[in-house]
């Protein structure tokens, strides 16, 4: 069948590249728990210093981001339409950050003692 002339392409791709892109995350994800399941030591401290830098780096960027509501005494607002257009992007940033390394934490409890 053809389906390009009546979809954006989406259903086409899964039919003929979803067993690829489906063994790719299967392989990408046992090397991720091998990697964190494998800590321990030294490198345990590394991963948990990285992932509490990442942390620090993404609640500075959140902080130099609000920095113009906490002047005019804005301090609870959600989401980044409050502020400049020009501090959104370290908004963003930030929030990607912090979750990469809330992720990266939760992931060093897989380690063993």
């Amino acid at each position: 069948m053809d389906y390009r002339s009546k979809s954006d392409g989406w259903q086409t791709f899964s039919e003929h590249w979803g067993f690829l892109v489906s063994l790719a995350l299967v392989v990408v994800t046992s090397q991720v728990l091998g990697f964190f399941t494998g800590l321990h030591g030294e490198s345990w401290i590394w991963c948990f210093g990285f992932g509490l830098s990442v942390a620090a780096v993404g609640a500075t960027l959140i902080f130099y981001a609000k920095l113009p509501l906490y002047r005019q005494r804005r301090f609870i607002t959600f989401g980044s339409q409050a502020l400049p257009q020009n501090k959104r992007s370290f908004y963003r940033w930030g929030y990607r950050c912090t979750i990469f390394a809330v992720v990266l934490l939760l992931c060093l409890f897989l380690s063993r003692p």
